[in-house]
């Protein structure tokens, strides 16, 4: 059996949700909005945590962004993606 180094993992980014919230059919305009949230399951929150805890070894703002409009079909999740601007 061969060895592996630390440097040989990766993190899948593409992270998902359970839900999004406001939800896409809310009446309320953008403008009338407290806040903003996503539902995870035990997994997705540790894949979120795993991908979080990767970026910030390099970069020192990271930026969430849910996709409350593209529910995907084949498992009813929402797509959430961690970039940042800076590094």
């Amino acid at each position: 059996m061969s060895r592996r180094s630390a440097t040989s993992i990766t993190v899948d980014p593409n992270v998902r949700c359970l839900r999004i919230y406001p939800t896409e059919n809310t009446r309320k305009r953008i403008e009338e909005l407290q806040s903003v949230g996503f539902k995870l399951s035990k997994q997705q929150a540790l894949h979120l945590a795993r991908v979080l805890l990767a970026v910030c070894q390099e970069w020192n703002e990271v930026d969430v962004t849910a996709y409350r409009f593209a529910r995907r079909r084949k498992d009813g999740t929402y797509h959430l993606t961690v970039t940042s601007s800076s590094t």
